[in-house]
């Protein structure tokens, strides 16, 4: 249980954080110190003290956070996300603590200097940054070098970068449970630094040359806060290499959500970064122990593992989805599965890439490292094309049933019942009844309101208008019906 020893702290710490924004339920931090001084008092000194601090900086931040005026001038820190009514903009703010929201009528890219004027850019700075240049280089030399499918999907996994997706792509991924691809995430820097460890030999050099290609990997990126994130994760993996006895996965994850939160408050509240730890921590200490009793059924081991770590992951994360948007993906364990082969390949020539595309004439050499990563991107969009075609892909769904419906399912695994648990899995989502198509209608009050006509149109109903005499068809054949 050594490796569980930070984890009241990180909990506490979190808790304290979050409830720090309303200062009236501070007074629920003691008594978990309480509880944990009866465990054990170290951990409650421990516990205590790291509580303290983090609501003293919440607070100092909170007490820096004045009234801001009708025009904001700051750098925007992720990029723009379209809402009902236009663009939803992060902006960092100069001398204020937390990122500021802002509804803007046009986006603007993440970099930018901007200044909004009720809702309106009166002014933008393009983004100048390392990681600008080297997204905008890549997005070129993607949009020349690859088909369609595979436009969008390359700068995400590669740089995190989504501005070639469609809004179509982006739900299409959300729905399949993938669209964690196209974000930087812890799972991209065990990629890149497992890739460079296994170019050099020696536990020393292979910290070495995991570092290396980690400060490469961010300052490709950029620092924003996704990536700081993976950043951070990164750099904790790396320190339970370097002393792996002393540092065990969890406890390495407990240090950095520690650490996170004392840089930025608002990871408290953030279901970004709630995910990220979730998923680590499903991952750490789930997957091995679904791993032993999925081995039974006799699959090939890769598969096996790449299963384990999928049901882990959705079984921590799923909940906060439905919390997030009442409603789950129920394709996202065979999608992930069955791209796991394909991210590494991807990731790994995206990244080369994308260091060929910054230097000018020898970025020919990457576009052809693009075209041997082009079919693994086109399987990824296959595969969420496929899954999304299922009958059933989403189901509204409360944290609740997320947690029911996952608890039946690990249980079946756990008494060693894989293969039935699945087929139960399958007949409970199996749709019932399937809906039929309705034509669609054009419903007008006159003749004169009959143009334009939307696309698809199958018939129009004039609602005003008496029956004529003349054929109740439109030039085009579609039927025109009165009442």
């Amino acid at each position: 249980m050594r490796q569980l020893r930070l984890l009241p702290a990180a909990c506490a710490v979190w808790l304290a954080t979050l409830l720090s924004f309303n200062g009236a339920w501070c007074s629920l931090v003691p008594l978990v110190c309480l509880v944990l001084w009866f465990w054990q008092r170290g951990q409650a000194v421990l516990t205590t003290g790291l509580s303290a601090l983090a609501i003293a900086v919440t607070k100092v931040r909170i007490s820096r956070a004045g009234p801001l005026g009708d025009v904001l001038t700051g750098t925007v820190i992720t990029e723009p996300t379209e809402v009902r009514f236009g663009w939803l903009l992060r902006l960092r703010v100069p001398g204020y603590p937390f990122q500021v929201p802002v509804f803007s009528d046009e986006p603007a890219p993440a970099g930018a200097q901007v200044t909004v004027d009720h809702g309106t850019i009166t002014s933008l700075t393009p983004p100048d940054s390392l990681a600008a240049h080297v997204a905008e280089n890549f997005r070129e030399l993607v949009s020349i070098s690859v088909g369609p499918s595979s436009q969008g999907l390359l700068p995400g996994m590669v740089l995190g970068d989504t501005t070639l997706q469609t809004a179509a792509e982006k739900q299409l991924y959300i729905d399949t449970g993938l669209s964690h691809l196209s974000a930087v995430s812890g799972s991209n820097v065990a990629i890149v630094c497992s890739a460079a460890a296994l170019l050099v030999k020696g536990p020393r050099l292979r910290v070495a040359a995991s570092l290396s290609a980690l400060c490469i990997f961010v300052a490709l990126v950029g620092f924003e806060p996704s990536v700081q994130r993976a950043a951070v994760m990164g750099l904790v993996g790396l320190l339970a290499v370097l002393n792996s006895a002393r540092m065990e996965p969890m406890h390495g994850l407990s240090l950095a959500i520690i650490v996170l939160l004392f840089i930025d408050s608002e990871l408290a509240k953030n279901f970004g970064f709630a995910l990220s730890v979730a998923a680590t921590a499903g991952i750490v200490a789930l997957s091995p122990l679904l791993y032993r009793h999925l081995a039974v059924i006799g699959w090939p081991d890769i598969f096996v593992r790449a299963l384990a770590v999928a049901i882990a992951a959705d079984l921590v994360t799923m909940p906060i989805i439905a919390l997030m948007s009442g409603k789950v993906s129920v394709v996202s364990v065979l999608a992930n599965v069955l791209v796991a082969p394909a991210t590494a390949p991807v990731t790994i020539l995206g990244l080369l890439a994308a260091l060929f595309a910054q230097l000018g004439p020898l970025s020919v050499l990457g576009a052809g490292v693009l075209r041997l990563a082009e079919p693994f991107t086109w399987w990824i969009n296959t595969i969420a094309r496929g899954c999304a075609a299922l009958p059933v892909s989403t189901v509204d769904a409360s944290p609740f049933l997320v947690l029911l419906g996952y608890g039946w399912i690990v249980a079946g695994i756990l008494y060693k019942r894989p293969l039935l648990t699945l087929a139960c899995v399958v007949a409970f989502l199996w749709p019932r009844h399937f809906d039929t198509p309705q034509a669609p209608i054009h419903v007008v009050a006159t003749e004169e309101d009959i143009e334009p006509i939307p696309p698809g149109t199958r018939s129009i109903i004039v609602t005003q208008d008496s029956p004529p005499d003349y054929p109740t068809r439109t030039a085009d054949g579609i039927a025109v019906f009165y009442r």
